[in-house]
């Protein structure tokens, strides 16, 4: 995890160097969040990129691979969700962002593959490649991210195991107010770190950075935490 009070701080000293003022906690707060989740989306983008560039090279991207999964593990989960006889909706987790895998059983377990409707109404008349009770499918749910539907419908009870990526919780800067100013509360049971992988900090940084120059329409701003950023790549790469 990364602290969100040093980052909270680096962001303060930046701003404050290039005179442009104070950021509040709320500010903070949202601004935070979104720079996380902006981060944690590109895992998914950079590992299915280093997947393509590993069939095409040859192996080359197996450590960019291990790496992103590497920062993607600490948000990885996995739930049960048993299904009674004749049901065909499994609930999805409250904190889903991504399914990884579904299978159904206990003992023998079978893969359900995610499909669009499209593509079930292509396939489910087809003798070879209808969905059976051992190559199970599903297609989610119109207009929600709570529910599945699974083809065909169990005609028992049935346990399916959902492995999946969870939603990052929301950074959280407790502060008490002294004498007019918010002073950081590292006690306080609202405390949330980000949940990101500590290599991330500086880009979390230039990011809410950027994001805190558009907020307040300076281009100035914006160009200090592209510089930071650029800095902060070179340093990486010597």
């Amino acid at each position: 995890m990364i602290s969100v009070d040093t980052v909270y701080q680096k962001v303060l000293a930046v701003a404050n160097k290039e005179q442009r003022g104070y950021l509040t906690p709320q500010e903070f707060k949202l601004l935070a969040s979104k720079a996380q989740l902006e981060i944690y989306n590109s895992y998914f983008d950079n590992v299915r990129t280093a997947f393509h560039k590993q069939k095409n090279s040859q192996g080359v991207a197996f450590d960019e691979i291990e790496m992103h999964q590497e920062k993607l593990h600490p948000f990885q989960k996995e739930t049960n969700e048993t299904v009674a006889a004749n049901s065909f909706e499994v609930t999805l987790p409250s904190d889903l962002y991504y399914i990884n895998s579904v299978y159904s059983g206990t003992t023998t377990f079978n893969k359900v593959a995610e499909l669009t409707k499209r593509e079930l109404l292509s396939i489910e008349n087809h003798p070879l490649l209808a969905p059976t009770i051992t190559r199970p499918v599903y297609v989610r749910q119109d207009g929600t991210n709570s529910k599945i539907r699974i083809y065909p419908t169990p005609t028992v009870i049935t346990v399916f195991n959902i492995d999946y990526y969870k939603i990052p919780s929301t950074p959280e800067w407790p502060y008490v107010v002294v004498n007019g100013s918010a002073l950081y509360d590292s006690t306080s049971s609202n405390l949330q770190n980000f949940e990101l992988h500590n290599s991330e900090e500086e880009n979390l940084v230039n990011t809410i950075l950027h994001l805190a120059g558009i907020l307040v329409q300076n281009e100035e701003l914006q160009q200090a935490a592209i510089l930071k950023g650029q800095l902060s790549n070179q340093e990486k790469n010597n």
